[in-house]
């Protein structure tokens, strides 16, 4: 992963509203979770949960998903890992 492409990620994650979006659909695993799910959870509108997950679908932390009229997302585990290990390695001064 080039340092573009992780600054992205983690600038994704830089907002509390958004981490704690990202934390639920960490727990709610392949499933994943619809918006209003999300919302109710973080007494919140669910346009604003809508427009806080852009960034992270953007940055491919997370995946969003048609199932007719609604809309599921996900964590998108191959990419979080990838950026975990490009964290551990600016973090370990590794190149």
């Amino acid at each position: 992963m080039d340092d573009k492409s992780l600054c992205f990620g983690l600038a994704a994650l830089g907002h509390p509203t958004r981490l704690a979006l990202f934390r639920q659909l960490v727990r709610a695993g392949a499933s994943g979770r619809g918006p209003t799910a999300l919302a109710e959870d973080e007494g919140m509108q669910r346009t604003l949960v809508s427009y806080h997950l852009q960034p992270l679908v953007a940055a491919g932390l997370v995946r969003s998903q048609k199932h007719g009229r609604d809309v599921v997302y996900s964590i998108d585990s191959d990419r979080l890992a990838e950026t975990a290990l490009a964290f551990q390695k600016v973090a370990l001064l590794r190149p």
